[in-house]
């Protein structure tokens, strides 16, 4: 919802006397704002309620023990105004990957996206306790399941019931089945984009909106989600045939390139419940039908 449609969002902006100037970022999940040089006020979407941006604030920090090469999400408070609530949140230094990308060239392009992709095997090694299910981590009403294909399948199948009746004949438990088994679980961000990676130069500097996307499961998907991410231009703004090229060289030294058609069906299948995204919506018809 645009931000002069949503009275909940102007009321949060207004109580810290900022506006639209100051925003850094919209995703999925949520609006980011300025406040200064050290913080950003993140406002969710309305649905959202104190418990569930608490829940979140639970599992970054989990997360957060890790020594890693990137920063994570760092929430400082939760707040509400007239019942909308925010979170404030360290400032990440750098910015939007897909920004980055529209300054370089050549090679340190090249390095950015290898970069970029490198981060996302990373994901995998954040510290996380050990959980006796598979499937989303936090959320209203989470998927979760004893298996991971169990999970791949429930998830399909409810995107899928949202995205629409020419959606209908698309076999959710053969793109799950489609999937490899794991040996071991990780966590996963499964949303692990340009637009969710902050850089300075080919660096990446931190990875954002840990969130309701992210799961218990397969290590090895975020590599290959990222992938395909970076090789689409329209989840990645910008994006080249060379882009994609890069992303397939990096793909086939790591092993997984065998990986890339099964996770992408399941990947349109997941996204497809996004009706109001019209390129990503557009890529799940593209893929599936």
């Amino acid at each position: 919802m645009p931000h002069d449609r949503d009275p909940g969002l102007q009321a949060v902006l207004a109580s810290f006397d900022i506006g639209p100037d100051h925003l850094l970022g919209v995703g999925g999940e949520a609006r980011v704002y300025a406040l200064d040089d050290d913080r950003v006020i993140r406002v969710p979407r309305g649905d959202t309620d104190a418990a569930g941006v608490h829940e979140r604030r639970l599992l970054v920090n989990e997360l957060r023990t890790t020594r890693c090469p990137f920063r994570l999400p760092e929430i400082v408070s939760v707040g509400e105004v007239d019942g909308r609530v925010f979170s404030i949140e360290r400032r990440l230094p750098g910015t939007s990957l897909v920004q980055q990308l529209s300054r370089l060239g050549g090679r340190d392009r090249d390095v950015l996206i290898e970069n970029h992709l490198d981060a996302s095997v990373g994901l995998a090694g954040l510290t996380m306790r050990p959980r006796d299910w598979f499937g989303e981590l936090i959320g209203e009403r989470p998927l979760r399941a004893p298996t991971w294909k169990e999970y791949l399948r429930n998830r399909a199948v409810s995107s899928l019931s949202a995205a629409g009746n020419e959606f209908s004949q698309v076999d959710a438990a053969r793109l799950a089945d489609d999937m490899p088994e794991i040996a071991g679980t990780a966590f996963v961000h499964l949303d692990a984009c340009a637009a969710n990676m902050l850089a300075i130069g080919t660096t990446i500097t931190a990875v954002l909106d840990i969130g309701i996307t992210s799961v218990v499961g397969d290590p090895d998907l975020d590599p290959v989600a990222a992938v395909t991410y970076i090789s689409t231009p329209c989840i990645t703004p910008g994006a080249t045939t060379r882009d994609a090229d890069v992303a397939m060289t990096w793909l086939r030294n790591a092993g997984l390139d065998d990986r890339l058609f099964p996770t992408q069906r399941w990947l349109a299948a997941y996204w497809s419940f996004a009706t109001n995204d019209i390129e990503l919506h557009k890529w799940c018809r593209s893929v599936l039908l």
